[in-house]
């Protein structure tokens, strides 16, 4: 059996344009409790807040009323994020291309920069280790990892 401590986060939401924030504050409660760092905190709440606006906007097209599923799970230092829903699904080619464009800096005199531009996926790609998504009898998933540094922690934090 593994002595690693396991802390774990599942909130099941109905879609809305004020969910990420929900999730976000929520979530922002479970890592402290975690001993995670409110830097780090910031950065997963960033991360979070792109990928359900990301499924209410996109996947069910700003419709309220559907079902978002939000999980973490921190295993030792492994932490995992997942946004779970059940609405158009990206495809793989689509997140590629997201993962590895260029950052568009938005320009304030240029309305078309203002535009969703998949901004969003190279903020979560560059905070995070992993950016995967699964789609599988209907359920999307988006799957963010990270490999915890023991500054990212709360001082004693899975100290063993």
């Amino acid at each position: 059996m593994s002595s690693e401590k396991r802390v774990t986060f599942e909130e099941v939401y109905e879609s809305s344009l004020g969910l990420s924030r929900q999730a976000a504050e929520s979530l922002n409660n479970y890592w402290l409790e975690a001993g995670i760092s409110q830097g780090l905190a910031t950065q997963l709440e960033l991360c979070v807040v792109e990928m359900v606006n990301n499924a209410v906007i996109h996947a069910y097209k700003a419709q309220e009323g559907f079902k978002v599923v939000v999980k973490c799970q921190l295993v030792g230092r492994d932490l995992s994020i997942e946004v779970i829903d059940q609405g158009e699904a990206m495809s793989a080619k689509a997140l590629a291309s997201a993962l590895s464009n260029d950052f568009l800096e938005a320009d304030p005199n240029d309305e078309n920069t203002w535009e969703t531009s998949g901004r969003g996926f190279l903020i979560v790609s560059s905070l995070m280790d992993d950016v995967v998504m699964t789609s599988e009898a209907g359920h999307n998933k988006f799957i963010l990892t990270k490999r915890l540094e023991e500054s990212e922690l709360i001082d004693g934090a899975f100290s063993s």
